[in-house]
């Protein structure tokens, strides 16, 4: 059974990415465009996902290193050996 569904789960996958469609911006562009030139929109699409990806990565990174610090500093996760301060 575990094999049915991996093989099905990855031809579902498979059927699902050839009925996406893109947005209008990016579905008008690409077609239209030199997309062997230095600057085409095609690449600046991709650089500007890539830019605001890494925005969020970072800010997520931040976020949890911040609550990591916060739990690892309680006096909770100190112990009952610590005295309270």
């Amino acid at each position: 059974m575990k094999r049915w569904s991996s093989i099905l789960c990855f031809v579902l996958v498979i059927a699902i990415c050839s009925l996406a469609m893109a947005c209008p911006a990016c579905k008008d562009s690409v077609p239209n465009s030199d997309a062997q030139a230095a600057g085409s929109v095609p690449g600046g699409f991709n650089n500007s996902v890539y830019f605001l990806l890494s925005g969020f990565l970072t800010v997520l990174g931040c976020v949890i290193a911040f609550i990591i610090r916060t739990v690892r500093g309680s006096t909770n996760s100190r112990g009952p050996g610590f005295p309270i301060q």
